[in-house]
């Protein structure tokens, strides 16, 4: 008990009033830092397809951005399908018919808008995780088993987010969706996906043709604490 009375109290000061990041000295006028890249990442419903970007440069963008996660026990499970010119409407042609039967007529008019805003766009990133790899970790390393979806879950988001990310470094827009578990199976036989993939998000990316809301912040006392 004495050690964790060492250890101090909580700090309640409002950092970000006071502190900035310390760019690295640079001969450069500005130099854009790690924090700042994060930053361009936001959710932008406008898009669309005026992106010049090569169809192959945007896919060797989002693999090298998954292939730089970390992953538990290197089990590098995600999987990623990248959807492009047709292939991106049929997919969201397939979204609107399978909502189309399960929403309500009465609310489907919205639903179908803000799916339209999403076949507006370039291309999407379907997030996978292959259940195959999880299970055999699982049988590998029984003590953790119950662990290894809570990790993979973890490990899709990283990557959700690296590729949201580098898109946004790019210049491009982009948004999260999440039309999954419903739409699984219709996808899966339309694109030939593997029974062992299992459907995580879907990110739908492209130019942006609107003016993006400010991001709202919820009180930095609330989310987080520093103890020294």
């Amino acid at each position: 008990m004495d050690l964790f009375n060492k250890i101090g109290a909580v700090l309640t000061t409002d950092l970000t009033k006071d502190f900035k990041f310390k760019k690295k000295p640079s001969n450069a006028p500005f130099e854009i830092t790690f924090v700042d890249q994060l930053k361009k990442r936001r959710s932008v419903y406008q898009l669309g397809k005026k992106v010049h970007y090569s169809q192959a440069y945007i896919a060797e963008l989002i693999q090298e951005s998954v292939r730089s996660c970390p992953s538990a026990y290197n089990s590098q499970s995600t999987r990623i399908v990248v959807l492009f010119g047709e292939s991106h409407q049929s997919f969201w042609d397939i979204v609107k018919e399978i909502q189309k039967r399960h929403v309500p007529s009465t609310i489907f008019e919205g639903v179908e808008i803000k799916i339209d805003q999403c076949a507006d766009a370039f291309g999407t990133v379907l997030f996978y995780e292959d259940q195959n790899t999880i299970q055999q970790l699982q049988k590998k390393v029984p003590f953790s088993a119950s662990d290894f979806p809570v990790w993979s879950e973890q490990t899709s988001g990283m990557a959700q987010f690296a590729i949201w990310t580098s898109l946004a470094d790019s210049g491009l827009g982009a948004s999260l969706q999440h039309y999954n578990p419903s739409v699984d199976r219709a996808v899966a036989d339309y694109f030939g996906i593997a029974s062992n993939w299992l459907m995580r998000a879907q990110l739908v990316f492209g130019s942006i043709e609107g003016q993006v809301a400010e991001k709202e912040e919820t009180n930095d006392q609330d989310r987080f604490r520093v103890y020294i």
